[in-house]
């Protein structure tokens, strides 16, 4: 399920916080919120958080693209199953996975909502 999991690994990505995915973009405006406000704690809780994180989805992330699948597997004339699951599920999770890298990816971008809400809560307009 080759889309299926380059989903999931954009998806883990994302929670863990790695660039260019939107969870980095949000981990760091988080951080510099919690800096700027005298709340230097709050940096300690996104550390812990990416380092569970990590711990959580790493290892099936590794699994599924570097490891050997078990030998001896065999289908015993069964008939080998889809290499995907359903469109209905596949295209959502490929969505969703390319929103947040064109989330993170342009995330400075002069058209990006984020900048807008940016340039807007720096001229004290929110």
């Amino acid at each position: 399920m080759p889309l299926t999991m380059a989903a999931f690994t954009v998806g883990a990505l994302g929670m863990i916080g790695v660039p260019p995915v939107a969870g980095f973009v949000t981990k760091y405006y988080l951080g510099v919120g919690a800096l700027s406000a005298g709340q230097p704690w709050v940096i300690g809780v996104l550390v812990v958080s990416t380092l569970l994180n990590a711990a959580y989805f790493l290892p099936i992330v590794v699994a599924a693209w570097w490891r050997a699948p078990e030998a001896g597997v065999a289908w015993a004339g069964r008939p080998r199953p889809r290499r995907e699951g359903s469109w209905l599920l596949v295209v959502p999770l490929v969505v969703s996975a390319v929103a947040s890298l064109a989330a993170g990816l342009f995330a400075g971008a002069w058209w990006s909502p984020l900048a807008l809400a940016v340039e807007i809560a720096e001229r004290g307009g929110g």
